[in-house]
């Protein structure tokens, strides 16, 4: 879990999370987002752009934050960020170990296995 100091709470205001994280709009410029209304919160700039929240929240995660206020849209869909996050960080997939992977690339192996596993359980489409 990342330091208190970077928790990104999806229920601030935009404004308010560059107050609290000067990095963070640097990053969102970087996934496209560069311009961004400081009054909406995370969640509302990404549905005007028809982005995802989880996909947002997954690259913030990846990038030493720590995502908190991410709700389900409530479509059915469940994000496999969790699960994804899981197999990167503490080798697990659904609380069982991972196997052992190759030396060469063991966080690639998992993130592919994890990619895998979501597409067969019809989470993330192929």
């Amino acid at each position: 879990m990342a330091d208190e100091k970077n928790v990104v709470d999806l229920d601030l205001p935009m404004g308010e999370l560059f107050s609290q994280h000067p990095g963070l709009s640097g990053l969102l410029a970087e996934m496209g987002m560069g311009d961004v209304d400081v009054e909406k919160t995370l969640p509302e700039v990404a549905s005007g752009l028809g982005v995802e929240t989880s996909v947002i929240a997954f690259a913030l995660e990846a990038s030493g934050y720590d995502v908190r206020g991410l709700k389900t849209s409530g479509d059915g869909y469940e994000s496999p960020l969790g699960d994804v996050m899981s197999v990167l960080f503490d080798n697990s997939f659904h609380g069982k170990p991972l196997p052992e992977a190759s030396s060469s690339g063991p966080m690639l192996a998992h993130m592919e296995m994890a990619i895998r596993r979501a597409q067969d359980e019809g989470r993330l489409s192929g």
